[in-house]
């Protein structure tokens, strides 16, 4: 009796990871779905893959496509961790190598931007951009999920089948980082250069795994500096992103910051009473405006980023161990304004709330 061959499974570079995809439990036909659907992405060396996921032969063709995607995805990025910047973002690769990341929420248009734009610049990802801490830039040519009449999920289309460029460099490094703002009612596509505190709060919520990166809030504002700072794309229909691509300077000079003058509060030593101890932070980070960006975790590890204004950089700063009378004296003085130091307490309880600080007795 003749035994059946083994049926190797498909590797796929995604993200900086090497995934294998099984579809051995898959009829022929199905197999051979799969493998159009990810031949873009295949991987050129034959080497141990990071991560495996199985297609499920139990459901119809489209939807077994459809979680397939979204599992290289997920397994990708959970292989990835605290190696580099995953972004919930598109990529495109311009002639030189660098490449454009489209940054942006479900149905912020990065997969219709990408259908339009990679037609002209080379296609990296219409799904995560992953970025090293040197700037290297990983393609995950993965087929695109296409919203399609008729079609109860989306469909997965190859991009040699939607004539999607290739790359031309074999080390792509980022660009050009862009948040996508898509609005009915403008009257002309612009981009708008956009804050180091505004580009940090954007990107973050569309950062895989944040907290695992060593120092992350450092990390993504250091690609920020380096690429020129963030810039807002606020458009209505894709085609307008041509010009607006077309008008990236991907060569910008780095942002260099002055050192901070960050003037610390004066806090006498507690004595007696209930004193504040610092929550548990992955990484903070200020700016040259007086904010403070702090990013905690959950004991699952999602990350959570809140941007500190006003007086509550300082007394964040200043509170660990210190009592709400020494805090609120710290300011008065400080300050040189009596009535300063009737804000502290709200905005300490604020702090509290948030869970940046805790109060022990």
């Amino acid at each position: 009796m003749s035994s059946c061959p083994t049926v190797p499974p498909l590797l796929v570079d995604a993200v900086g990871s090497r995934v294998a995809i099984d579809h051995s439990g898959l009829d022929p036909d199905a197999r051979a779905a799969v493998e159009s659907a990810w031949r873009d992405a295949r991987s050129r060396d034959v080497v141990t893959a990071d991560a495996t996921v199985v297609a499920d032969p139990s459901v119809s063709r489209a939807r077994m496509l459809s979680d397939l995607s979204s599992a290289v995805t997920q397994a990708a990025i959970v292989a990835g961790r605290g190696k580099r910047w995953m972004l919930h973002a598109a990529g495109l690769e311009a002639s030189d190598g660098r490449v454009i990341v489209l940054v942006g929420a479900s149905g912020a248009g990065k997969t219709t931007a990408t259908r339009t734009l990679a037609r002209r610049w080379g296609y990296v990802s219409d799904e995560t951009v992953g970025i090293d801490l040197d700037g290297t830039v990983h393609p995950y040519r993965k087929p695109l999920s296409i919203i399609t009449d008729g079609h109860e999920v989306k469909v997965q289309r190859a991009p040699g089948d939607l004539d999607l460029r290739g790359l031309e460099s074999t080390r792509l490094r980022v660009g050009r980082i862009v948040l996508l703002d898509r609005r009915a009612d403008l009257r002309r596509a612009r981009l708008v250069p956009v804050s180091p505190a505004e580009a940090l709060t954007a990107c973050a919520p569309h950062s895989s795994a944040i907290t695992s990166l060593p120092r992350p809030l450092h990390a993504i504002t250091r690609h920020l500096d380096a690429t020129g700072g963030a810039l807002r794309a606020e458009y209505t229909e894709a085609e307008q992103l041509l010009a607006l691509c077309d008008d990236l300077d991907l060569a910008a000079a780095p942002i260099e910051r002055p050192p901070l003058n960050d003037v610390p509060l004066r806090v006498a030593e507690a004595t007696g009473g209930p004193r504040y101890r610092l929550a548990d932070a992955v990484d903070s980070l200020s700016f040259d405006d007086g904010r403070l960006a702090v990013l905690t975790a959950t004991s699952a590890g999602a990350g959570t980023l809140r941007v500190l204004a006003g007086l509550a950089p300082s007394l964040w700063k200043a509170a660990d161990g210190a009592t709400l009378d020494a805090l609120e004296d710290a300011v008065m003085h400080g300050l040189g304004d009596e009535t300063a130091g009737s804000a502290v307490r709200g905005i300490l309880d604020q702090l509290v709330e948030a869970e940046l600080l805790h109060v022990e007795a």
